[in-house]
């Protein structure tokens, strides 16, 4: 069984910090990715941008330099961004490796069973996060059934959606986002 001080699970931003200070700090770890690094923003709709603007938005190690630091990164920069401090990492970066439990060992330390075998580590963090889970309330299951609906993982651009007014429901980073990007398109657009 393989066997490691650290091991991170998730490589989003969280992970790749978490992995960059073990690195700078001497500690043997990898980093392990169920998917590609940055998978969930991978996933966004098309016109998706952080919403801190550019210069702020940096991991340890790896400064932004691109032309733009009072921008807000596009989607797909930010994934390059998350590439580029991956490949700071080097082989402490596995992708395609899913966590399926962890499991506390006698005498301490930790089993993570995963889909490429099992592991032990003395520490883990569990950078995962929770932007993968879109949350429907309960009322939608009464809406009428030919009404599409949508969650923001399945929205890619205006163009998609059927004629007429949308409404979004949630004001957080994701619904404002698409609320304004709706309304620039012409769209009657009710926010809740």
């Amino acid at each position: 069984m393989e066997r490691v001080e650290v091991a991170v699970i998730g490589a989003g931003p969280a992970g790749l910090a978490a992995g960059r200070e073990l690195l700078d700090a001497g500690v043997e770890h990898v980093v392990l990715e169920r998917d590609r690094v940055g998978q969930t923003w991978r996933d966004r709709w098309d016109e998706f941008r952080l919403v801190t603007p550019t210069g702020a938005t940096q991991l340890p190690g790896r400064p932004y330099d691109g032309p733009d630091p009072d921008g807000f990164m596009p989607r797909d920069e930010a994934v390059e961004y998350l590439e580029h401090c991956a490949a700071d990492l080097g082989a402490a970066v596995r992708e395609g490796v899913e966590v399926g439990s962890l499991a506390a060992r006698t005498g301490g330390g930790l089993t993570l069973r995963t889909s490429t075998g099992d592991m032990r580590a003395d520490a883990v963090v569990v950078a995962t996060g929770s932007y993968r889970r879109p949350h429907r309330p309960s009322a939608a299951a009464a809406l009428p059934s030919g009404l599409l609906q949508l969650d923001v993982a399945d929205y890619r651009n205006e163009g998609e959606l059927p004629p007429g007014a949308v409404l979004v429901v949630g004001s957080g980073q994701s619904g404002c986002q698409l609320a304004e990007e709706l309304h620039d398109a012409g769209r009657e657009i009710v926010l809740a």
